[in-house]
């Protein structure tokens, strides 16, 4: 095996001006809409101009089928340096790393990191029909039952091999929607119990009803810059210390329970200091 370089630590990177677009259920807008109105908060609550963002991170599954490339010129930016993202719930973490690179090398000033989706009334339907062939060609052959009966699977060897209960993954849910009540922009306003989560309807069994992702429409930003940057701009930041980014990391497992953070922890809270 070729030897790899090693990780370099991050320098005077900064994360600043976290903005959030208050969700909603559904909406008519379409993620372009979402994706501007958050980058709009974003230079306004930074005290800059568009012009000045030159670099872009985009994250959206239904600003399909535009990639970043085509929003540049539908927001009237010219970056140079751009980034498409197209990992979910990894996409922010992925971001920042990425842009941070960006930033320590010169290729941009400031980067504004932004994720949002829009969700129409069929937008889901429509999204799993075309979310991933791989996907498609390994479950089709079985009958499809949407990503809740993929999920069911994995939940069901999980329960096997460790022994979970319903109960242990419901306290889960219970104490997400917990957090989630102090958010003032949350959808969901009410308390979840233990009792609700056990007496929710079966969906794919084990999982029930509040074991799944609602889909909504909404909104995320935040910048990239260096920490001069940021104290001449006078924005309150916080500094990069690490951040690893790896993929499959596990490929060998017939399913894939370990999460990848495991190969490179040491070397993550190393990096860090």
């Amino acid at each position: 095996m070729a030897p790899r370089n090693p990780r370099r630590p991050y320098r005077d990177v900064a994360v600043a001006v976290p903005v959030s677009i208050p969700y909603q259920r559904y909406s008519i807008e379409a993620a372009h809409w979402w994706i501007a109105r958050a980058l709009k908060e974003l230079t306004d609550r930074a005290g800059i101009r568009p012009a000045d963002v030159d670099g872009l991170s985009v994250s959206s599954f239904t600003l399909a089928p535009d990639t970043a490339v085509g929003l540049t010129q539908h927001l009237g930016l010219t970056p140079r340096w751009l980034d498409n993202i197209p990992m979910g719930g990894a996409s922010a973490v992925v971001a920042l790393r990425r842009a941070a690179r960006a930033v320590e090398a010169g290729d941009a000033t400031i980067v504004a990191c932004v994720g949002g989706d829009a969700n129409h009334v069929d937008s889901f339907r429509k999204l799993l029909s075309s979310f991933s062939r791989f996907a498609q060609d390994a479950s089709y052959p079985y009958g499809y039952g949407g990503p809740n009966g993929s999920f069911a699977l994995l939940t069901d060897h999980y329960m096997r091999s460790y022994g979970a209960k319903r109960e242990d993954l419901g306290r889960i849910c219970v104490a997400q929607r917990d957090n989630a009540l102090t958010y003032p922009h949350a959808i969901m306003k009410k308390k979840l119990t233990l009792d609700d989560y056990m007496t929710a309807r079966p969906i794919a069994d084990p999982i029930h009803l509040f074991d799944c992702v609602m889909p909504c429409a909404g909104a995320e930003a935040f910048l990239v810059t260096s920490a001069d940057v940021a104290k001449d701009l006078g924005l309150p930041h916080a500094t990069l210390l690490s951040a690893i980014e790896r993929h499959n990391a596990f490929p060998d497992d017939p399913i894939q329970m370990r999460g990848g953070w495991a190969m490179d922890v040491d070397e993550l809270y190393a990096m860090a200091g």
